[in-house]
């Protein structure tokens, strides 16, 4: 079984949208390191407000990791929106993959009734799975496609 847990937390990475998203991407990188060394997988959505993540992996592994993040200065008021034991990984491929709102992936969250102004604590569990899983398959088909007009 695989344990995956679903939180959202207030976004509190200081500066302007070029700052904010250099920090970003620090945090993406020191995940993917440190959930590649655990076994742990998931989903990063996040806008200018919020950050709603998917983690999934062994127990203590998800837990530890969650700690982590609840402790980390660029959050506030992380809260756990489901945890459960699943049969198999949502995101297998993805040591951390990340979705920052943009208007490209605007349709993607209104086709999952997200209006302009994303509101974790009304979001269920199922929601935030399935909005991640379409905007990881949005990402890799555009990847998909730079690598074939490449």
């Amino acid at each position: 079984m695989i344990h995956q847990l679903v939180y959202y937390s207030r976004n509190t990475v200081p500066g302007g949208d070029r700052q904010m998203l250099t920090n970003l991407r620090e945090i993406v990188s020191a995940s993917q390191r440190n959930n590649s060394r655990d076994g742990v997988t998931g989903f990063l959505i996040f806008d200018k407000t919020w950050f709603v993540q998917i983690l999934e992996g062994e127990r203590a592994r998800v837990t530890e990791t969650y700690n982590r993040i609840a402790r980390d200065n660029r959050h506030a008021a992380a809260t756990i929106v489901n945890v459960q034991d699943v049969t198999a990984r949502a995101f297998p491929n993805w040591t951390m993959g990340g979705a920052l709102r943009t208007l490209e992936v605007q349709e993607i969250y209104l086709a999952h009734n997200i209006g302009t102004i994303m509101e974790p604590a009304k979001l269920k569990s199922a929601q935030i799975i399935d909005l991640a899983l379409d905007l990881q398959a949005f990402e890799q088909a555009k990847r998909q496609g730079q690598r074939l007009a490449g």
